[in-house]
């Protein structure tokens, strides 16, 4: 139930809102969007529900290859579309960038006495193609020692198969402090080398799915840690297109 409204909390605060106002077009709302850029420079973002959309505050605070929410509106009678498709929108609020990792190809590392653990880990978000292969994650995990913390993923090539792989999430100190537990963090994954690994062995066209399990440690009933796999997979389509 919790991943179930988490995801809710995602997607409802993203959804574009569109109406017809005296029968005037009109877009607004606060989603989760991707920051990228044309082949001609131009940086804009795509919603989580399918609108490109740039302004002066994209342009100038946008950091292309991020995620932030956007929240904006566009207006017929006073916004424009560009001539490649990107509506020209008037933003308000663009917020920080979340956070964001990348996924090593090699082994993790061991478990070391002081390991610190995740409380919740679930996947939250994958968009393939149209996010330039980001997976979104949320998780959580105690103060512990005040430091924070972020995740940071492995993949063994030794353990990639024809239809999965298994990756290894851990949590590694980063910059800065914290006073409190921490809930429901998202952070974006780069996982576009594990797409190209796949999508080498397929010809124009053709798709496929691959397993993707995730393991990390948790704490046994008598202390010991414990290196845990996900029971249930989660599916990663690879399209050659």
């Amino acid at each position: 139930m919790k991943k179930v409204t988490l995801l809710l909390s995602v997607i409802a605060s993203v959804l574009l809102m569109t109406s017809c106002l005296n029968s005037e077009n009109y877009h607004a709302g606060s989603p989760l969007s991707y920051i990228t850029s044309t082949s001609l420079g131009v940086t804009y973002a795509k919603t989580v529900d399918g609108f490109f959309m740039t302004s002066p505050e994209i342009q100038l605070e946008g950091e292309p290859g991020s995620f932030a929410y956007i929240t904006y509106s566009w207006k017929e009678s006073e916004n424009t579309v560009r001539e490649d498709g990107i509506y020209n929108a008037t933003v308000t609020k663009i917020s920080d960038p979340l956070e964001k990792s990348y996924l090593s190809l090699y082994g993790a590392p061991e478990a070391q006495e002081t390991e610190p653990l995740l409380d919740n880990f679930q996947q939250v978000l994958y968009a393939a193609s149209y996010f330039d292969y980001h997976w979104i994650f949320a998780y959580s995990y105690k103060m512990d020692d005040g430091v924070k913390k972020m995740l940071t993923f492995y993949c063994n090539p030794a353990e990639m198969t024809d239809s999965g792989v298994v990756v290894d999430v851990r949590l590694t100190d980063a910059d800065g402090t914290i006073e409190k537990d921490q809930t429901d963090i998202l952070t974006a994954v780069d996982f576009k080398n594990i797409h190209d690994y796949y999508v080498s062995g397929l010809s124009q066209g053709e798709m496929k799915n691959i397993e993707v399990y995730f393991r990390y440690y948790k704490k046994k009933s008598n202390g010991a840690l414990e290196l845990f796999k996900t029971q249930q997979y989660y599916t990663m389509p690879i399209v050659k297109e």
